[in-house]
């Protein structure tokens, strides 16, 4: 129905656009005025016309008018005579009016009047302009037509020549053989299978019947394995995920002893390929032929370097199909954690009966520590953090830093190590979290305890350069830049091993028992997916193992790529879900753990200005933050010439940019938004007074495309490089003086699209949580409001900002002052509604105006008294032609 709302609207509107009546107007395609400044008005002149044939008739340009907002485009007709007259041209001056940078359209409205057969009948034409840097939309814009990659039409079948293992790894002893953990066939048949195209509810309650009845320590393994499963297959090259970007046709390029291969979109992560993936490569046109098997011994910025097994060679010109396939290295040891024997319910399912032993951290315990980091002692809730896991009993349950933005919790944790450390000689730690960056920041902080106690444990498939400089000499690197394992020996040695959480069983698997470590700390725990997070404590703990997570359910959550794992519950964390535990509450009244026992909540924010903090603090935390930032940082930027209202360093632009794409790849970019992250980034490094360097600056957008433009703009000019441009995800954890948020998407389409859908993770909560608890100083967000409106949570916020006059650009255009409704709000469905209004109220005012024939004996018009000739009795005597 909406789709043929909207297909009958641009009929109609087309229509309108048609030259009529012997009436041709100028600019059939549209009056275009490219892209201007805001220092003066455009003009361009539109021609009417009435050609000969139609002399009898007699026309007159009754009506000019614009069909929105009169202040941007004008329209005035040369003359004082509205009679449109054979041969005669007539010119209309149309001008635009600039304002606010972004793309503006409008339509103009001709309206006729055949004075002899009593028609009025309209023209239309559309008008559209642009405000904003004419050089900055030359060098960004599209390089070629979006098109959306389609699957090579190929099959998967055949056999498969298996390839060569990266020689550059080295030997491994692993102690333990990896299985396969390959999916059951009924449950991907339920799943992906021919029923699978049935309404959501049925396939998830057929997915379901392969999920235990019960969900316990005994179950727990089988639960989850469930979940990968369907993860494992929704990745996998017989799905959309991954079959995306099969290529027919391509050529390998020979570099001795390895094969090179053009890879689109691979710096955007589309696919995304690691050294040790596989490739697999068959001949075109030999459909009964084997796949060779490619390993991935490099990977660079457009192209893969593959190696092959000895029997594969070929020459230039032969031309290949090539599919991508999953690497399962990941999700089958995830799956081997999952089912080894150890189930410890109160590491699984903590209770009351788990923490009998734990008790509150006594005056001397307190008085017993003293911190290596002295501003430790100076947080009451960081201090009795350290306290807490100090004093832990052995086989407690895990404990939990809930450390929302700027808190400190990566730092509590790392005073929580060295306190271990210290007293106790016997202890080994395992440190792990989700990320390389957050492991290396862990590491980082580290650093004191020397080569000696520390060892960085590194994939193989990590690139060399991607590690910090500092870490180089606490990891393993063989002579050709590439990580290696250590052999157990070595490993044994180390009383502090740093990892990510997929590494972490990488231990038990080279031979180090069970309860090795007395400690296993997870930070940023609330990013990744359970499974993920056992996978170091199934394979490491015993029943004397302490546990520590770190992290923040209000931020970034785990990605998870099937929508049936995501809503039998992989999406939810292994903090999340033990945070909802009764001995986890942070409620006053709780009778059994809580704070100070299970869990300790850091209040003290060290990052922000108070009232960059402020809408953050009360939508997520109950109001419970302290801006308690350095007075000299938070606040110097209060008095920038930026900001609409002093004191007040939030800034909200709005823009209403264009969502474009390019080639195949279906990352949007928005040229109007990177212009003004240019313009920010420019004013504030120019400033002498601020004293803003490029790299306290950080820019955030949610899109690769977006970010690969705005970084085209910046590192043309030296002095704008070394400013940070990324996505939330790589901002998780870090922090900067300023930060820059483009949101790019400004499809305002309301009838056609599904508005949801066009805002996607823009609205996801836990996303805008982390993007606007960046900027320590200044926070700047640029954006159309009428699409981020759509979300409750971006209106509320908008509003915060609009009601403390930090608004500039485009003007808000609902009252700011209403209650904004929570949850399913309906603003969406709302806008839908009124577009469809204003469309079916364009249609109808269309219809009556294409062609209106006026049956009565008057004609209804009013022309000046130039436009006529008064006979003697009154009588209007029409100008002939």
């Amino acid at each position: 129905m909406r789709k043929k709302l909207f297909s009958d609207a641009q009929a109609m509107a087309a229509e309108a656009n048609q030259d009529k009546n012997g009436i041709s107007v100028s600019h059939t395609e549209g009056l275009d005025f490219g892209v201007v400044g805001t220092e003066s008005s455009v003009y361009i002149d539109v021609m009417v016309l009435k050609s000969g044939y139609t002399h009898a008739s007699r026309i007159v340009l009754e009506t000019i008018s614009l069909r929105k907002d009169p202040s941007s485009f004008s329209a005035a007709l040369a003359g004082k005579s509205r009679w449109v007259k054979s041969r005669e041209a007539r010119t209309l001056s149309v001008q635009f009016h600039p304002s606010f940078d972004g793309e503006y359209e409008d339509v103009l409205e001709l309206i006729f009047l055949d004075t002899s057969t009593r028609t009025r009948f309209l023209i239309t034409r559309k008008l559209c302009a642009v405000v904003g840097s004419e050089a900055d939309h030359e060098q960004l814009k599209p390089k070629s037509a979006y098109a959306r990659r389609k699957p090579a039409p190929f099959q998967f079948d055949g056999p498969i020549v298996r390839s060569l293992r990266p020689p550059t790894w080295g030997p491994i002893k692993w102690t333990s053989r990896l299985l396969e953990f390959k999916s059951p066939e009924l449950l991907i048949q339920a799943a992906f299978g021919a029923n699978s195209r049935s309404n959501a509810k049925t396939v998830l309650q057929a997915v379901k019947r392969f999920l235990p009845s019960v969900f316990t320590a005994n179950t727990y393994g089988d639960h989850f394995q469930v979940m990968l499963y369907l993860e494992d297959e929704q990745m996998s090259p017989r799905r959309q995920d991954l079959e995306m970007y099969s290529m027919t046709d391509v050529e390998l390029r020979p570099n001795h002893p390895r094969y090179d291969l053009q890879v689109k979109g691979l710096e955007e992560g589309r696919p995304s390929v690691i050294v040790g993936d596989f490739i697999l490569v068959k001949h075109t046109g030999v459909p009964d032929g084997p796949w060779y098997e490619g390993r991935v011994h490099q990977v660079h910025q457009d192209h893969v370097s593959l190696r092959f097994a000895d029997t594969f060679s070929t020459y230039r010109g032969t031309k290949f199909d090539v599919k991508f396939t999953l690497n399962r290295l990941p999700h089958r040891r995830m799956h081997q954690a999952l089912v080894n024997p150890w189930k410890e319910s109160r590491v699984l399912f903590p209770r009351a009966e788990h923490i009998l032993r734990n008790l509150p951290v006594s005056a001397s315990q307190r008085s017993s520590i003293s911190p290596v980091n002295r501003r430790i002692a100076e947080d009451p809730e960081q201090f009795e953090t350290v306290a807490a896991i100090v004093h832990q009993p052995p086989g407690s349950p895990p404990f939990v830093v809930f450390g929302p933005p700027g808190t400190g919790k990566t730092v509590t944790i790392v005073e929580a190590i060295n306190q271990i450390l210290l007293r106790e000689p016997e202890a080994r730690i395992l440190a792990c979290a989700p990320s390389n960056s957050a492991a290396d920041l862990i590491a980082r902080n580290l650093l004191s305890l020397g080569t000696i106690q520390l060892f960085r444990l590194n994939s193989l498939s990590r690139k060399y350069a991607d590690l910090p400089k500092e870490l180089v000499k606490f990891s393993a690197v063989n002579d050709n830049s590439t990580f290696v394992l250590p052999v157990v020996e070595d490993l044994r040695k180390y009383r502090v091993v740093v990892s990510t959480c997929l590494s972490g069983g990488v231990p038990a698997h080279l031979g180090i028992k069970r309860g090795h470590f007395t400690h296993i700390f997870c930070d940023e725990a609330g990013q990744a997916t359970e499974p993920e997070v056992m996978l170091p404590i199934k394979s490491n703990a015993n029943n004397f193992t302490n546990i520590v997570l770190a992290g923040d359910n209000k931020q970034l959550g785990p990605i998870v790529h099937s929508w049936i794992a995501n809503s039998l519950g992989l999406k939810i964390s292994y903090l999340s879900r033990i945070m909802q535990r009764e001995i986890y509450s942070l409620d006053p009244g709780t009778t059994a753990g809580g704070s100070g026992i299970t869990i300790v909540k850091l209040v003290n924010n060290f990052r922000s200005h108070p009232a960059i903090l402020d809408f953050s603090n009360h939508q997520f935390y109950n109001g419970e933050l302290i801006p308690c930032g350095n007075p000299a940082l938070i606040h110097s930027l209060e008095n920038s010439n930026e900001l609409p209202t002093k004191k007040f360093p939030l800034i909200f632009h709005g823009i209403l940019g264009k969502d474009d794409r390019e080639g195949s790849s279906p990352s949007f970019f928005n040229i109007g938004e990177a212009t003004l992250v240019k313009k920010y980034v420019a004013s504030l490094v120019s400033d002498r007074k601020l004293r803003v360097r490029p790299e306290e600056i950080g820019v955030i957008t949610p899109y690769h495309a977006q970010r690969c433009k705005i970084m085209d703009l910046l590192y043309r000019d030296p002095k704008l490089r070394g400013i940070t441009v990324g996505s939330v995800e790589e901002f998780q954890g870090q922090e900067r003086r300023v930060i820059i948020m483009s949101t790019v998407r400004s499809n305002t389409n309301y009838v056609e699209s599904d508005i949801r859908r066009t805002l996607g993770f823009v609205a996801n909560p836990q996303r805008f949580n982390v993007a606007i608890t960046r900027a320590q100083a200044l926070l700047v967000v640029i954006g159309n409001p009428n699409i981020l409106a759509l979300d409750p949570l971006w209106r509320a916020f908008l509003n915060y900002i609009h009601i403390r006059g930090g608004w500039r650009g485009q003007g808000i255009t609902w009252n700011p002052d209403e209650p904004v409704i929570a949850g399913p709000s309906g603003y969406d469905l709302e806008m839908r509604r009124r577009a469809e209004g204003e469309a079916e109220e364009m249609m109808a005012r269309l219809k009556s105006l294409i062609v209106q024939k006026n049956e009565g004996s008057e004609l209804d018009f009013d022309l000046s008294d130039s436009d006529l000739d008064m006979g003697p009795d009154g009588a209007v005597r029409w100008d002939a032609d």
